[in-house]
This record gives C-alpha cells, structure tokens and sequence, in this order.
C-alpha cells in the first residue's frame, strides 16, 4: 500500500503475534533441532565429560577447555 505521496503505508501491527511467535518456535522443537544435529549434539555431550587429559584432578572438560580458549580468542582475537 502506498500513500498519495507515494510512501509506503505500514501494516497494523498486531500485537497478538508475539503469542503465535513463540508458539511457532516451540512447535519446532527441541527433538527435531537435536535429530538433525546428532552428530554435533552426541560429541558435545560426551566432550563435556570426557577429562582434558587422564589422570586430571580438576574439574576440567575437553569441552570447558575448548570454551575457554574460544572465549580468549573472542576477547583478544
């Protein structure tokens, strides 16, 4: 729709779709999101148990060290 100066009118905003929006995306799912990237999920989890290295006293993951590293790089570049 266009005005008589030629503008574009905008449409009503319907304030009841933020409702429907989240509805929508919970009807995606979670199951759907993990069948599709299962392979990516399986070796998070098990990264996020498996110890740095063995014998490893601390609370240290592969996954937390990997994050941690990620993180320096974010900051610092």
């Amino acid at each position: 729709m266009t005005d008589m100066q030629g503008k574009p009118q905008s449409e009503p905003f319907d304030v009841e779709m933020g409702d429907h929006l989240e509805d929508m995306i919970c009807d995606l799912g979670q199951e759907s999101f993990q069948q599709a990237h299962a392979p990516v999920y399986e070796g998070l989890q098990s990264d996020s148990k498996k110890p740095l290295y063995s014998g490893c006293k601390n609370s240290l993951t592969l996954l937390s060290a990997v994050l941690s590293l990620v993180n320096v790089k974010a900051r610092f570049g």
